[in-house]
This record gives C-alpha cells, sequence and structure tokens, in this order.
C-alpha cells in the first residue's frame, strides 16, 4: 500500500504543473489503474501548461481533458473544447469582475453572455460554440465520475466539475443563426468550386507535371556536375510544352559557390569556411539549390508567366512568416494573402503554406536566410517536390471520393488496406480505412488513375529514404489513438507521418493562382472539407444520387434516409461509385471504363449493363446513365457523357452541321431553330475543350525537357 502511495505520473509535465495544478487531480486514475494525465496528447498539455494555470478554472479544464481522454475521445477535438471554454471564461470573467470560480454562476453570467448583454462583440459562433461544449462536458464530467470513483472521491472530484446551468439552446436565437450562417457560406463555397472540378484536377495533374519536369532538369545539371567535376554556378535552360511556351533560364547552386560569389554578403569567417569546405559548408553538409532567373515567351509577345509559384517565392510567404518583420512587409503580406482568400480561416496570421513537416514547401534554413542575396528566386526543388505529390494524390482521392482528411492520411502501403481484384479480366481498386466517428474499416473505391498516382508517392518515398520500402511510422492526425501501432503509411516525409498541416499547406501550394469567387466576389480557397462537399454536390447534380447513397458513399454516419429514400443497398452504393468514377475519369487520363465493384455484384452488372445509355457509345463519347435521360436523347452537353478523345471527329463535324442548319434555318425564317442549331454548336465546342484538357495532361505526362547549358554571367 506505501509503494502505491508513491507511484505518480509518468509524463514530465506533472512535475513542471506539480504546485500549480491540483495535485490529486492529475493523480486521477481509471479501473485499469492508469494515470489519465499520461493518457493526454503532446500538444493538450502543453496547451494546458503554457495558456491556462494562471487562471481560477484551470483545475476544471484538467478535468475536462482527462474525462474525454478516458472516454477515448480525440485529442484534437478535446483541445477544441478546451480552448473554447477558456477562451470563452477569460471574456466572461473579466467582463464579470470574478475573481474566483466559486463566485461564477452560469444562471447569471453565462446567461448575460449568452444573450448578448456582456462581450458584444462574441459572434454567433462563438456562443454557440461554448453552449455546445459546456453542456456536454457537465454532463460527461458528472458520469464519469458517479460511475467510476468511491462516493468519497466523488466529493472531492466534484469541486472541480462545471456548474449546470437550467436553460438550453432552444432559449437562444443565435444557434440557429450561427448554423445558418455556416450552411450559407459552406453552400456559396461549393457552388464557387463545383463547376471548376474538372479545372481542378486537371490543373493538378499539369503543374505536377511541370514541377517534375524542373526536378528533372535538375537533377541532370547535378549529374553532369558531379560526374565531370564542373565548377559552380552552372546556368541552363529549358523550353516549356508548347501549352506553356516558355523557357525558363535557371542557376545551379551549391552552398559554398553561392557565399564565394557573394562575398560582399557575407562575413570573411563564413568566407573562409565555404573555400575551405568546413562546417557546414563541408561536402557532407553540402546542398544544391536553383536560382530562378527569368523567363521568355517563345513564340508570343505576350509576358511571360513564369513558374506557378514564383509569387509565393517573391512575397515571402513561404514557411512560418509572421516572425519579426518591418510593419510595413508584415501588412503587405496580410494583404496579399486576403486577396487570394487565405484569411477566410479566423486566422489572425494566415500561414497557408506552412507545412510544419520537415522536407515540405519550406525551403532549407540556408535559402531562407540568404535568399535576399540573389538576383532571382532561390528555389529549393526538392520540398516543392514533395508537396506537389502530396497534393496531387490528396485532390485525386478528395474529388473521385469525397474522403475525409484523416480518411486519407490512413492509406498504407499493406495488402490489408490497398485492395486490388481482378474481375472480368479488369482490376479493380479500393482502400480501407476508419470513418469519422466509427472504429471498424470500411471500404473506399479507388480508380486505376489514384493507384497511378499512389505509385508515384511510393516512388518518391523509396527514393527519398533510399530504400526499396518505405518505413512505419506513427499515425499523427485527429484520432491517433486510434492508430498506435506504426504503419507505413504512403502520406509521410523525413521519418514522419503527414498532418493536417502538411496536407493543407500541399493542396494550396499545388493549386495556388486558381482563381475561385463567391457571387460576392470574395475569394475561395481550396480545403478538404470543401472538395468533399463539391464531390457530395457532383454527385447529386450531375448524376441524380439519391441523398442516402451519396451519404453512404461519403460514410456520413448522421443522416435522415426515411425524409427521402429507404435504406440503400451495398449494390446500389457500389453501381453509383462506378458510374460517378467513370464521368470522373473523363477529365483526368483513363483510357478505358473502369468499375468499382466487388465480385458479387457481377450478376447485376450484366443485366444493368444491358439497360439504355449504360456504357453505349453516343455522340461524341459513352454514356454512362442509368436514369431516365435527362436530355431526351440529346447527348451533346450531357454531363452524363464520358468525353472521348477518339470520337473528337464527330464533334468536329457536328460543328459543320450546325453552320450548315443554322444557314439553311435562316433562309427559311425558322429562327428558333437556327437558335438550336446555334446551342449544338457550343455544346459540341464545349466537349472539344474537354478532350483538350485530357489530351494536354497526356501530351505532356510524356515530355521530356531537353536542357541547354549557357554560359555563366
Amino acid at each position: 500500500m506505501a509503494e502505491t502511495t508513491l507511484l505518480k505520473p509518468k509524463t514530465e509535465w506533472f512535475d513542471k504543473m506539480l504546485g500549480q495544478m491540483d495535485t490529486r487531480l492529475m493523480c486521477l486514475q481509471n479501473n485499469r489503474g492508469e494515470f489519465l494525465i499520461d493518457k493526454l496528447d503532446e500538444g493538450m498539455l502543453n496547451y494546458l501548461h503554457n495558456s491556462c494555470l494562471t487562471f481560477e478554472w484551470k483545475n476544471q479544464l484538467m478535468l475536462i481533458a482527462l474525462i474525454y481522454v478516458a472516454k477515448n475521445n480525440d485529442h484534437r477535438t478535446v483541445l477544441k473544447k478546451i480552448n473554447t471554454i477558456h477562451s470563452r471564461f477569460k471574456d466572461i470573467f473579466r467582463e464579470c469582475n470574478i475573481t474566483s470560480f466559486s463566485d461564477f454562476e452560469p444562471d447569471i453570467h453565462l446567461y448575460k453572455y449568452l444573450q448578448g448583454n456582456i462581450c458584444v462583440n462574441s459572434s454567433n459562433n462563438m456562443k454557440s460554440d461554448l453552449l455546445k461544449f459546456y453542456k456536454p462536458s457537465e454532463y460527461q464530467i458528472n458520469k464519469w465520475i458517479n460511475n467510476n470513483l468511491s462516493s468519497g472521491e466523488q466529493e472531492y472530484y466534484q469541486k472541480f466539475s462545471l456548474p449546470p446551468f437550467s436553460y438550453d439552446s432552444s432559449d437562444f436565437a443565435f444557434p440557429k443563426l450561427s448554423k445558418e450562417q455556416a450552411q450559407n457560406t459552406r453552400k456559396n463555397e461549393t457552388d464557387a468550386i463545383v463547376p471548376h472540378l474538372s479545372t481542378i484536377r486537371v490543373e493538378a495533374n499539369l503543374r505536377w507535371n511541370q514541377m517534375k519536369r524542373l526536378r528533372d532538369a535538375f537533377q541532370q545539371q547535378i549529374r553532369i556536375v558531379e560526374a565531370d567535376s564542373i565548377s559552380l554556378p552552372i546556368e541552363f535552360s529549358y523550353a516549356e510544352p508548347k501549352r506553356i511556351g516558355e523557357v525558363s533560364h535557371f542557376r545551379l547552386w551549391d552552398k559554398p559557390s553561392f557565399v564565394l560569389n557573394h562575398q560582399q554578403e557575407f562575413s570573411e569567417a563564413v568566407i573562409k569556411q565555404a573555400k575551405h569546405k568546413k562546417s557546414t559548408y563541408s561536402d557532407e553538409n553540402n546542398t544544391y539549390f536553383l536560382e530562378f532567373i527569368r523567363a521568355e515567351s517563345i513564340e508570343s509577345e505576350s509576358e511571360p508567366e513564369g513558374l506557378w509559384f514564383n509569387e509565393l517565392i517573391e512575397q515571402n510567404v513561404l514557411g512560418d512568416w509572421t516572425r519579426i518583420r518591418p510593419v510595413e512587409e508584415y501588412e503587405r503580406i496580410l494583404n496579399f494573402l486576403s486577396s487570394w482568400g487565405y484569411d477566410s480561416e479566423n486566422e489572425r496570421k494566415p500561414t497557408p503554406f506552412y507545412s510544419k513537416h520537415k522536407g515540405i514547401i519550406t525551403p532549407s534554413t540556408f535559402i531562407t536566410l540568404h535568399k535576399d542575396k540573389a538576383e532571382g528566386l532561390l528555389i529549393d526543388v526538392e520540398p516543392f517536390y514533395a508537396a506537389c505529390t502530396f497534393g496531387l494524390l490528396a485532390v485525386d482521392i478528395l474529388t473521385t471520393t469525397g474522403a475525409r482528411k484523416s480518411e486519407l492520411l490512413q492509406i498504407s502501403n499493406t495488402k490489408e488496406c490497398i485492395q486490388v481484384k481482378k474481375i472480368n479480366n479488369k482490376l479493380h481498386y479500393s482502400y480501407k480505412a476508419i470513418p469519422k466517428g466509427r472504429d471498424s474499416l470500411e471500404d473506399f473505391y479507388l480508380s486505376k488513375q489514384t493507384m497511378d498516382n499512389i505509385q508515384m508517392v511510393l516512388r518518391m518515398l523509396k527514393e527519398h529514404y533510399g530504400s526499396d520500402k518505405i518505413p512505419s511510422v506513427l499515425y499523427r492526425d485527429e484520432r491517433k489513438h486510434l492508430f498506435p501501432i506504426p504503419f507505413p503509411y504512403y502520406f509521410q516525409y523525413a521519418g514522419n507521418a503527414l498532418n493536417q498541416f502538411a496536407l493543407y499547406s500541399s493542396i494550396r501550394f499545388l493549386l495556388h493562382g486558381l482563381l475561385f469567387e463567391m457571387q460576392d466576389g470574395k475569394a475561395v480557397t481550396i480545403k478538404t472539407h470543401l472538395l468533399r462537399h463539391a464531390f457530395a454536390t457532383e454527385a447529386v447534380q450531375r448524376q441524380k444520387m439519391p441523398i442516402d447513397i451519396v451519404a453512404k458513399m461519403l460514410h456520413q454516419k448522421d443522416f435522415n434516409i426515411t425524409e427521402y429514400y429507404s435504406a440503400s443497398t451495398p449494390t446500389q452504393i457500389a453501381e453509383s461509385v462506378s458510374e460517378l468514377h467513370d464521368v470522373i475519369s473523363s477529365y483526368v487520363d483513363i483510357d478505358d471504363v473502369y468499375l468499382r465493384s466487388p465480385q458479387e455484384l457481377q450478376k447485376e452488372f450484366d443485366a444493368y449493363a444491358e439497360k439504355v445509355g449504360v456504357f453505349n457509345k453516343v455522340l461524341g463519347g459513352t454514356c454512362v446513365t442509368d436514369y431516365i435521360c435527362p436530355t431526351k436523347m440529346q447527348c451533346l452537353g450531357c454531363k452524363a457523357k464520358i468525353p472521348e478523345p477518339d470520337q473528337e471527329d464527330e464533334l468536329l463535324e457536328v460543328i459543320q452541321l450546325s453552320k450548315d442548319m443554322e444557314r439553311r434555318f435562316k433562309q427559311m425564317g425558322l429562327e428558333v431553330e437556327v437558335r438550336k442549331a446555334k446551342e449544338m454548336a457550343k455544346q459540341a465546342k464545349i466537349e472539344l475543350k474537354e478532350i483538350n484538357l485530357i489530351k494536354q495532361y497526356r501530351e505532356e505526362r510524356s515530355y521530356e525537357p531537353i536542357t541547354k547549358r549557357n554560359p555563366f554571367r
């Protein structure tokens, strides 16, 4: 018994907070005798230690955290609750001049806040979040204490619980207003994105191609320099494909050569180290990087655009830009980020291109410190290439499955995760992940294009690690308590799994410069949940899928299926996924139609394929709908058709035919028929544009840059 009393939690945070947080509270255990504080996430403990210890409600926050972790709640969700309650308490206690937690009366003080009588600058969302987190926390604390502790212990810990209140959300207008505002904002953002989903997918592929060409040219020059012992710097250039129509000019540097060619910018000690290749300038610490000098148009007189990310380097927004800066530069950066909509996520200091992950986007320390010494723009190639590769795979999966980011980050290089089945001599792909709110694996269907992108990530990781296998790492994002065992996750780099920050920044980096605006003109930025909403909207509007089927495709647990349709069968889900993927595939680079359905659905599919429309060849492409024809057999412009490059001539003939019809109907005075002929030509031209996107992507994927060495000047 004496030995038991000497036991204490293992975490170092216990000693750090000893004497500042209630000791007995920090030693609270579950029924298995485990100290709950040892199960708290590092970020949670850091927040409690750094932000909460000087406030009267610190023990209440600690108890909330301990109870929720005992219930295996997601750490990030718990931290959000703690942060919300702590932030609002600071406002309420200050406005009401409360100096002791025992003086806090929710029926008075909290009610004043929720009514808007105090803290008048608090938004509906802030009030709604506090009400949403306070009441459940108070309930869960008391429930856990009563169910897990003896009567004597209950009395002690009850003093750290949140005091109850006698009202509910229906007494206030703001919960409804907050919900409506959030829904309207999300819908407006979705409306801005949905028409451009094909553009997003294609542009992501085209930009990855461009980044790959840059990296290939970069590595080619390094091999030549090392093989021939050429002194740096060297200048080289290469021509982009005809679509871009530019020649890009670069310098190749390493750290010593950069110092020795900019000696006026460095101290004598640094110059000496660079000359003798000592310390950070030694061969083992040396790195290569590029300087973008200029771009020039090949045939056009228009101003060349250069690389899409040049603007981000010029504006100095890569990585954590918020460190000490002159006021003028600080305001300039904020204005730039605001112009692209990056300030729309309630961040005082938005950092959209800060991955918080080594080797992704953020340039090396050397480039960060000395970028202003260069004539052009310094480019750390590998962090950019890694971001583009992860970003491409993320955009692909998010826009073709509607997966959540946590379901995306779970994909691993294991046979238990990636499922490949051969049905009727065709390979069909899926992966397994645990959806939000559940604790068992479910299937997510993939296209062959997605599998190709997964293989690209795998090749990059093998090269990065210098191994035929990628290492197993710990999962680091939401609900990580469900994944305590390391796995060879595809979304990993430099020995760590990616989290939401690395994922978000990679997507934004890859897609920066694509402008999407709501009807009020406000810019919309790409977010993972926004792509998810856009996926669902596209499925409903273009494929006419029942809401309950879409909900199951999205692995949503909470949906009112009785309001729309009866519960859908696995067959309906698989068939609907197949149809949607076939339409989506036309915007990327898939030559064949891939069916994603389990083995037991083949009999149903045989009958399904005989129905009018499905997979039949129509004008300019292939029909993939099994619903009542939405265009009454007018296939031009129908969104349920896959445009096929091989049928491009059919559309060209339609355009010519429409001109003949227009001329003939004008002669006959049939103005309505003239308008129909013009509309026919318009729709054919739209489909030709989609086909051209597919052709460009295919051509550029095989384009290899031919570098040309220029004399250094």
